[in-house]
């Protein structure tokens, strides 16, 4: 068979979104991305791009120094109370281990970067168009065709619905989401370099590392408030989540980020003002951009494709956040769509069809094993890649059932996945 030049449509142009906008068109595709607002709109939060995510954007020819990421170089667990280094998983070695380092993004810059790769003139493949505006209403997964509020309906050989958590593509294509309120939500917010030594505070972006305060049931803090903090932007950034048991934030009820700021006394709650290490308090005091972010707990959606219609990233594997893999899993699901629609396999794009069952098949045990392994890491730290290395599992050696027959989520599975090798395998077994 010879390649097929596809006419791809792409809902969603988040950081998902841009990444398969760029994967397929490396792969020498016409791809055009429909926005629903503005992209003055992206949350100012810090997004972990691991060395499995990493390793795309250096394939895919992006500009890391646009995206102006900071390297990590440990992970560190603190004492809630005191901020005492409890635990730490050093970094020094990680690039020489897996190939590729771990990046800290200011989501507005990588969401520049992936942009800025996919619309531009230079490198290779036809430049990405994006519409914005367009705001999904409906999607035909028979005639291959997407409609729009605005009255506009427009027909592609595949479209792929990467518009987040509440993704119309994902329940137009039949896929309604089993979901509950999670016991944990979370609000974020930034703390900026020159206000901390303006004010004399700890400046963390001195030593990059991310920063876990809490996450563990001692008598008088549930577990559930916890901290994750890492430094962006070059270091001109210090950015928080700040997780707590949901009932501190029942009156914000939509699931996903929300845009309007609140006052710091939201996050400042119980165990945070009373008994938090002072340190990170005066931080938080000091904060802006300060917004919240409901979370809900999805099951596995039973299927992610259907026709020529697929979807990715948080419309396919909404995760919690605590391995830091959201965004990774998002660009592995890009990656593999740019694989299977390759000039190495060109029969897929001769049955777009066939080719988005085969992504499926490679991509969907993959997201749910690390969406599994994300809601274990809610209840327990010691699940957190990383901590699932320096922690014992029991009687269990890593990457060993424990007595329940789960395997803890390690950096070495994370970072070693290989789709380019679980794709040739299946190509073969179907020729």
């Amino acid at each position: 068979m010879s390649f097929k030049k596809l006419d791809v449509a792409i809902i969603g142009g988040g950081v998902g979104g841009l990444a398969a906008s760029l994967s397929l068109r490396r792969q020498g595709h016409k791809v055009t991305i429909y926005e629903r607002r503005s992209f003055t709109a992206e949350v100012g939060a810090s997004i972990t791009c691991a060395a499995n995510g990493t390793k795309w954007l250096y394939e895919w020819g992006c500009d890391m120094s646009i995206g102006n990421p900071v390297m990590q170089k440990n992970l560190i667990m603190r004492d809630w109370k005191t901020g005492k280094a409890l635990a730490s998983y050093g970094m020094e070695d990680y690039k020489e281990k897996w190939g590729y380092e771990t990046n800290m993004f200011h989501r507005q810059d990588l969401h520049l970067m992936l942009l800025t790769a996919a619309t531009s003139t230079e490198g290779v493949g036809e430049p990405v168009t994006v519409h914005v505006d367009y705001v999904c209403e409906s999607v035909d997964h028979e005639e291959g065709t997407a409609s729009f509020t605005n009255g506009e309906t427009i027909k592609a050989d595949i479209i792929i619905g990467a518009d987040g958590i509440r993704s119309k593509v994902r329940t137009s294509i039949g896929v309604i989401p089993d979901m509950t309120s999670a016991p944990q939500t979370c609000f974020r917010c930034n703390v900026r370099t020159e206000d901390v030594k303006r004010l004399g505070l700890v400046d963390y972006s001195l030593d990059p590392a991310i920063q876990f305060w809490g996450g563990f049931e001692v008598p008088d803090i549930n577990k559930y408030f916890k901290i994750v903090m890492c430094s962006v932007s070059g270091g001109t950034i210090t950015s928080f989540y700040c997780f707590m048991p949901t009932e501190f934030a029942l009156q914000h009820v939509s699931e996903g980020f929300q845009f309007k700021e609140v006052a710091v006394d939201e996050i400042l709650v119980a165990a945070y003002k009373d008994l938090l290490d002072k340190d990170c308090q005066d931080l938080l005091r000091n904060s802006i951009e300060r917004m919240p972010w409901r979370l809900y707990l999805h099951k596995p959606y039973p299927y992610w494709v259907k026709g020529n219609v697929g979807l990715l990233g948080d419309a396919a594997h909404p995760m919690m956040p605590h391995q830091s893999q959201g965004a990774c899993q998002a660009f592995e699901d890009a990656a593999v769509l740019g694989l299977v629609f390759s000039k190495e396999y060109p029969q897929f794009t001769q049955d777009p069809k066939a080719g988005l069952a085969m992504y499926e098949r490679i991509r969907k045990p993959r997201g749910t094993r690390i969406q599994t392994a994300s809601r274990r890491a809610t209840d327990d730290l010691h699940e957190r890649i990383g901590f699932t290395t320096i922690f014992s599992n029991g009687a269990a050696k890593e990457g060993e059932p424990d007595e329940t027959g789960w395997v803890k989520l390690t950096m070495k599975e994370v970072n070693t996945w290989n789709p380019a090798e679980i794709l040739k395998q299946y190509a073969a077994e179907s020729a």
